[in-house]
């Protein structure tokens, strides 16, 4: 596949490597192998689990209980190998009752999802809100840069804030 997105690159004088690829997960045979996908060429940028489709192909519906797991397997190859994981837990048909997209969104966010992939355009700004940090997120990231500011002068690595422990891994999130 690569070698031939490759050569119609060339074809069409586009740079080299320009057209990327994202890994839509649609099976069980795909979730056992998820590190090699996700590091099967460089063209990777993205991977995602396709519920409809894994669903239908384990014989159950696309609901939370089926969906958690892999769709949280896919997250975790996807982080490890430096691509981008898309998803919601839930079934992607599901776009006309915004409610209960906007919930998804918002919980896979919580989970680590940086966005997820929209077949209908009502989805296109409820995903934009829910995968943005809220004014109250920067605001937080904000006080934390400022406070690790003033630790670091006072040559200490961890800190309070509002009663909370922060070191690295929390700076690292503002």
């Amino acid at each position: 596949m690569a070698n031939a997105v490759s050569e119609l690159e060339r074809e069409r004088d586009l740079p080299l490597g320009r057209i990327r690829f994202l890994a839509q997960i649609e099976t069980p045979a795909a979730l056992q192998s998820l590190a090699a996908i996700a590091s099967a060429h460089p063209r990777m940028v993205a991977m995602a689990l396709g519920p409809e489709d894994f669903s239908t192909s384990v014989g159950g519906v696309p609901e939370l209980d089926l969906l958690l797991t892999p769709n949280l397997s896919v997250l975790f190859a996807a982080r490890a190998a430096g691509l981008l994981p898309l998803g919601f837990i839930g079934s992607i048909g599901e776009f006309s009752d915004t409610g209960i997209i906007r919930e998804a969104a918002a919980h896979a966010r919580r989970l680590g999802f940086a966005g997820a992939l929209a077949i209908h355009p009502k989805q296109v700004a409820i995903f934009n809100e829910a995968f943005s940090p809220s004014p109250q997120e920067l605001e937080w990231a904000r006080r934390i840069l400022a406070a690790e500011k003033d630790a670091t002068a006072q040559g200490r690595g961890a800190f309070a804030l509002d009663g909370k422990m922060v070191d690295a891994p929390v700076i690292r999130r503002a």
